[in-house]
């Protein structure tokens, strides 16, 4: 059985290869490639089949062919050799091919005129009987991702559950029943990054001794790190999302309810601007929580002396004290108001989350 988090190392590497050699010089050197592509499958080839490397990373004894010098062989001929050795026993699998879409990817970057003839003449050796299935696999991939960075503030303007749904319709409509061994792997990872960020939350929550400075570095380090390049990688655009959520924490409520109201706004327009609002952003965002301010303020004065009342009259004579309190301080959602409180629901009752309500 495959272990997801060794085969997610595997294409972190190979993205990691494609990265540095870009940063280089745009066409790096055969034998750089050849060399990062090694080592992208050997935690694959460790995991699928069992072959323990050595202590220095280096591939086991067995996998060594005697007289074999790799230098002396070309690079689609090494490439040849290696992929067949870490893929070959599991490349029927739709999660497998899925794997070689980076190199793919790199190959093409590698050789802008020809790279995608090479990478099919290099498949078509290593897996005669499966290249052409593998090119549909890639080509569909290479669909989907297009797809998806065409759509990505749309997803990221949904719910997570309605944009699970569109992105799988889209899978489905892609792979038909095989989408599902396609990200088999993929499913594995999601709930890794989901832990992650649960965890995350849960120590921030608790963290009263750290500043929201720190709590924020935290915050957003750990977002990119866990979903920078993956799936869910959309949901770094959606700062509104993302402010809310670190408003949320408990830790962060606590220390901005000590502060003055302006050094609060301050502070939260702060973390506004290391999100990535815009000045603009921020300044209407302000305005808004003005507006929040002022209702909160008119709804706690509102609470106090509807208690007051509460304690002094009963009955319809309460009642008709209440329907003038609450045209006194809602005008025309007054109406409103009752209906609630009649349901059992007082809105400033509620706990007050600066930057959220």
């Amino acid at each position: 059985m495959k272990k997801p988090a060794l085969i997610i190392a595997g294409i972190l590497l190979v993205s990691i290869m494609v990265v540095h050699a870009w940063s280089l010089f745009n066409r790096p050197d055969e034998a750089d490639i050849f060399d990062e592509i090694q080592r992208a499958g050997a935690p694959y080839r460790n995991a699928a089949a069992g072959n323990a490397a050595g202590a220095d990373g280096s591939p086991p004894a067995e996998s060594r062919q005697p007289g074999a010098d790799q230098s002396d062989l070309s690079l689609d001929d090494r490439l040849v050799r290696e992929l067949t050795k870490y893929y070959g026993s599991t490349i029927s699998e739709k999660s497998t091919q899925a794997l070689l879409l980076k190199v793919k990817e790199f190959i093409v970057n590698l050789y802008p005129e020809d790279g995608e003839a090479r990478f099919y003449s290099i498949l078509k050796r290593a897996f005669p009987e499966l290249a052409d299935e593998i090119m549909v696999t890639l080509d569909k991939l290479e669909t989907y991702n297009r797809w998806l960075e065409e759509n990505k503030l749309k997803l990221a303007g949904m719910s997570e559950l309605e944009r699970k749904g569109v992105i799988w319709e889209k899978r489905r409509e892609l792979f038909g029943a095989e989408a599902e061994a396609v990200w088999s792997e993929e499913l594995f990872a999601y709930e890794k990054r989901k832990q992650t960020m649960k965890e995350t939350m849960r120590l921030l929550d608790e963290s009263y001794d750290t500043t929201i400075e720190e709590k924020l570095d935290i915050y957003m380090s750990t977002l990119q790190k866990t979903y920078r390049d993956s799936p869910e990688a959309y949901t770094l655009e959606n700062k509104g999302l993302l402010a809310k959520v670190f408003f949320g924490i408990d830790s962060v409520q606590k220390e901005l309810k000590k502060m003055s109201p302006e050094h609060r706004q301050w502070e939260i327009n702060q973390i506004r601007r290391e999100m990535g609002y815009t000045e603009e952003q921020i300044r209407k965002a302000e305005e808004i929580d003005e507006y929040r301010n002022s209702r909160w303020d008119r709804g706690l004065a509102y609470m106090e002396e509807r208690e007051a009342l509460a304690n002094q009259y009963s009955g319809d004579e309460l009642e008709e004290k209440l329907d003038a309190l609450r045209k006194e301080y809602f005008k025309h959602e007054a109406k409103t108001i009752a209906l609630e409180e009649k349901d059992g629901f007082f809105r400033y009752k509620r706990p007050r989350v600066h930057g959220r309500n």
